[in-house]
């Protein structure tokens, strides 16, 4: 398996977007990303204790996607007592996208809206669902998928880290030879569709040649936000 991440500032001031990657052994790797909002500081420290919290993550858990929920709970419990500490850091919180591969089996867990995909056979299928007023509609069938990525109320969470209650989807599936796991925040995909993504990720390049093509792809299509991918090759 052959992992790397990528972030990059884009258009704004700071990057408040986070990624990790840990490698277990014995075929074993958890991947990370994470979106903070709350304005520059408090941005910045959600993201940061979202992915600090992942990172201990138990490889030997008995149910890994109940193992990603109790560390999700953790960092949301974390990220409260922040904000009870100073009331400066009022409205900080934070995406969550997570997924642990365990001998060809990915277990992952999303709040909010930053993104899982699996490419495969030559396409990109979006597995997590957005916590987002357009990403309701798109599930219900009232929202193509391009009208729900220009959505004026895209932005709007429903569901994060650093609310007394959350919202966390989790979910698994078995990955084949030559699979590609591309986690991303939105300032990737608020960018390009995802026929544009799938075009990239299913280049001849090597992987972080690809992921740097991503990246350059939505600065090319404005880079309005900070942009993040993280990705595992199988």
């Amino acid at each position: 398996m052959k992992t790397h991440g990528v972030t990059h500032i884009g258009r704004r001031e700071s990057n408040e977007d986070r990624f990790a990657v840990k490698e277990f052994g014995d075929r074993k790797v958890l991947l990370v990303v994470a979106d903070g909002m709350g304005g520059h500081a408090a941005g910045e420290k959600a993201a940061e204790i979202v992915c600090a919290s992942l990172l201990k993550y138990d490889s030997h858990a008995a149910g890994p996607e109940d193992e990603l929920a109790r560390l999700a709970r953790e960092a949301n419990r974390r990220v409260l007592q922040q904000v009870r500490l100073d009331s400066g850091l009022e409205g900080m919180g934070s995406t969550l996208t997570a997924v642990f591969v365990d001998n060809g089996v990915a277990y992952w867990g999303n709040v909010g809206d930053s993104r899982l995909y699996l490419a495969r056979g030559g396409i990109v299928v979006q597995i997590t669902d957005d916590h987002t007023v357009p990403g309701v509609m798109l599930r219900q069938g009232t929202l193509e998928r391009e009208g729900a990525r220009l959505h004026p109320l895209r932005h709007m969470l429903l569901s994060c880290i650093g609310r007394e209650e959350f919202r966390m989807d989790t979910g698994r599936f078995t990955l084949d030879s030559g699979d590609l796991l591309l986690l991303s925040t939105d300032g990737l995909h608020d960018q390009l569709t995802q026929e544009q993504v799938a075009s990239i990720v299913h280049g001849k390049a090597d992987l972080k040649s690809r992921l740097c093509a991503l990246v350059d792809a939505a600065l090319a299509a404005g880079g309005r936000d900070n942009i993040t991918v993280v990705a595992l090759e199988t």
